[in-house]
C-alpha cells in the first residue's frame, strides 16, 4: 500500500477485525479471518487497491514485503 492509501486500507481492515502484521515502505500484510462471507466482503472493499499476494487458507507463511512477488 502507498503511503497516501494506508490509511483507507487501515480503516478497512479495521472494520473487519483484521491485524496488520507487518508494514515496509511499499507492502503490508493483513490478517482477517471468518466465514466465506466475511472474506469476500473485506475483498471487495480492498478491489480499489492493488493485492500482490492472497493466501485462503489455515496456516500459512508470507514473504515480507514486494521484492518475491510475481506479477502475471
Amino acid at each position: 500500500a502507498k503511503a497516501t492509501d494506508r490509511q483507507a486500507v487501515l480503516t478497512i481492515t479495521e472494520i473487519f477485525k483484521g491485524k496488520v502484521v507487518d508494514v515496509t515502505h511499499d507492502s503490508m500484510v493483513i490478517e482477517v479471518t471468518g466465514k466465506s462471507d466475511k472474506l469476500e466482503s473485506f475483498l471487495d472493499m480492498l478491489a480499489d487497491y492493488e493485492i500482490l499476494e492472497l493466501a485462503r487458507t489455515g496456516l500459512t507463511g508470507l514473504t515480507r514485503g514486494s521484492d518475491d512477488v510475481v506479477k502475471l
